[in-house]
């Protein structure tokens, strides 16, 4: 068996060297394809000179096919390294294959055809007739990869808390939090970012008064060279590629900072307003441990004589950097749908396990403002299915869920209220004024009807109440757009709907809690998912105007399930092999509700 593998590991080799041969072209590969001594775990190796690239020097290709070829990619080499001279050519070897892309598998053939057509690609880039704009371009566009594999990393983390619009200072605090202190800083433009963000993540407010200006922001209007400079010379490679003004400001700054044992210097790329950014960390000579700094609330007196460090760089590195802006955290989002919701403002009504889902979607798709409605607090039993954690129970869940969204989205404003929707439309109508979409998920029939209620006489806001049948195989949502619209007459007189497609025995699926009139609706995570991304979407398309009518949602997933858990199902059959269904159409008339 072992003779066998062997004969075919050499039998894949030799076609990879003729398919090798075959593209160089046989008679160039007879003349200028030379043996190379073999490295451990190597079965064939070659050398293949090259022509002179652009910069003049004359390099030979290495190419290798390992023992396990074709399992394991060919591996070509440069020498001299083109590092920093070609794209893509790294400290290691060229990199043929970019983000998250994986070597071709196949024949040898197959792998040897691919391997070389992007090494080819490369090539091109830096031959003598080469277009620099081209290659250029091709290095931008990995800029600040190239300077991260110069620099070592810097033991901060920096979060800045806003793009500075223009060349500016950067105040800076630490992260309160303990196992954060000298780890991460904090940097914004303004002290009052700083007070607002700090309140936001710790609850309370702090006195912020002069924080030291550990760092600056400055946009590039070119490219430096994409070879870092030794620390002594990062000035001289820096700023002739400023604004005359942007200049003097950092100049000013660098140099009056001088006492400074780190100073931290935030870089935006050239080209949009939304350019990749990039910080360095400018150690100047300092008995300070090099462990990461701590950043009171306030600037620590200089230091003065011949224990202040000197203005010059000893060592420069590069620092995680990430940045709070709206457009950075959804820029992931292509299809334009957060750009149109950072002014939309929506009312959740009920933050139990399908609201909180449902708020925490809207947060992170961009909805600027979220007001949560729920008189109820946390308890264990809602952990299995809710957004919140153990260390929320017995908190109020709006105000819980609004300290999870604010703390993990800045984006978006949030505003808590622990009471009943039915006493907010008496004693606060302007939370509801306000707003563009009121969402009911509370299952609770006295919030929807006095919700219905205020809809059926005008309310300029849409209203979507939304719910799940017993064990989440099926769940529904009525949208009605702005106007006067009343969906009371699809329910009884007790708020079960009247075309559901679920029948369970035992009080209709709905479990009683020892509680009076406290019941809850039985599911798991997995079911109130999908009827939670139902609902988001709905929602969403509502907000950016895509849904202008009244709209009956369903979501069904597995209805043959339903009788394993001694139910009946009898709504919409799903098309054969479909697992899961959502289904939209108009409110059914008054005829098919009162059947």
């Amino acid at each position: 068996m072992n003779a066998l593998v062997e004969s075919t590991l050499s039998s894949s080799v030799e076609r990879g060297i003729a398919a090798l041969h075959a593209f160089i072209g046989q008679e160039a590969a007879a003349s200028l394809l030379r043996p190379a001594s073999r490295k451990q775990g190597e079965a064939a190796s070659f050398w293949l000179p090259l022509p002179p690239d652009y910069t003049g020097v004359e390099r030979r290709l290495r190419i290798a096919f390992p023992d396990q070829f074709p399992i394991t990619s060919l591996q070509i080499h440069v020498e001299p390294s083109p590092w920093l001279k070609w794209p893509h050519s790294m400290k290691s070897g060229l990199c043929l294959h970019g983000f998250r892309e994986k070597p071709i598998t196949g024949t040898p053939e197959t792998v040897v055809h691919d391997s070389l057509l992007r090494l080819g690609a490369i090539i091109d880039f830096v031959r003598v007739d080469s277009d620099p704009i081209l290659r250029d371009a091709e290095f931008r566009k990995e800029f600040t990869s190239y300077w991260s594999m110069q620099l070592d990393s810097s033991p901060q983390d920096i979060l800045l808390l806003e793009r500075p619009k223009t060349a500016s200072e950067l105040f800076a605090t630490s992260d309160p939090r303990p196992a954060r202190r000298s780890r991460t800083a904090w940097l914004a433009p303004s002290v009052s970012s700083l007070r607002t963000y700090f309140r936001r993540i710790v609850g309370r407010n702090a006195k912020i008064q002069s924080p030291v200006v550990a760092g600056f922001y400055v946009k590039l209007l070119t490219y430096p060279d994409v070879q870092f400079p030794a620390p002594e010379h990062l000035l001289d490679w820096l700023t002739p590629h400023l604004s005359e003004n942007d200049c003097k400001k950092f100049l000013s700054w660098f140099s009056g900072k001088g006492s400074l044992a780190n100073r931290l210097v935030v870089l935006e790329l050239p080209g949009s307003e939304r350019a990749p950014m990039y910080c360095l960390d400018v150690r100047s000579y300092s008995k300070q441990p090099d462990h990461g700094r701590w950043y009171g609330f306030r600037s620590a007196r200089r230091w003065s004589g011949k224990n202040q460090p000197s203005h010059s760089p000893v060592l420069v590195r590069g620092a995680i950097l990430n940045i709070l802006d709206r457009n950075d955290i959804l820029s992931r989002d292509l299809s334009g749908t957060a750009a149109n919701l950072e002014k939309t403002r929506v009312v959740m009504v009920g933050a139990g396990s399908l609201g909180s889902t449902v708020a925490l979607q809207l947060a992170r798709s961009g909805v600027g403002e979220i007001v949560l409605i729920d008189p109820d607090i946390l308890e264990s039993a809602n952990l299995g299915r809710h957004v919140l954690g153990v260390d929320d129970l017995a908190r109020p869940k709006a105000n819980a869920l609004a300290e999870r969204l604010t703390q993990d989205l800045p984006t978006v404003k949030t505003f808590p209220y622990m009471d009943f929707v039915e006493s907010l439309l008496l004693k606060k109508q302007a939370i509801f004024q306000s707003a563009d979409l009121v969402i009911v998920t509370t299952a609770d029939w006295s919030s929807e009807v006095a919700l219905w209620f205020n809809k059926a006489k005008g309310a300029q806001w849409g209203l979507l109440q939304a719910w799940s049948e017993p064990h989440s195989f099926v769940g529904h949502g009525l949208l009605a757009p702005r106007g006067a619209f009343d969906g009371r007459y699809l329910f009884d007189d007790t708020g079960n709907f009247r075309l559901k497609h679920t029948e369970w025995p035992d009080g209709g699926g709905v479990v009683p809690l020892p509680a009076c009139g406290q019941t809850f609706i039985p599911g798991g995570i997995s079911g109130m998912a999908n009827v939670a991304s139902m609902v988001t979407q709905v929602a969403l398309r509502f907000l950016t105007g895509d849904i202008n009518n009244q709209v009956w949602t369903t979501t069904i997933y597995r209805p043959q399930d339903v009788a394993n858990h001694e139910g009946r199902y009898f709504g919409p059959a799903l098309a054969d092999g479909a697992q899961h269904t959502v289904l939209e159409r108009e409110w059914p008339t008054v005829e098919d509700g009162d059947r």
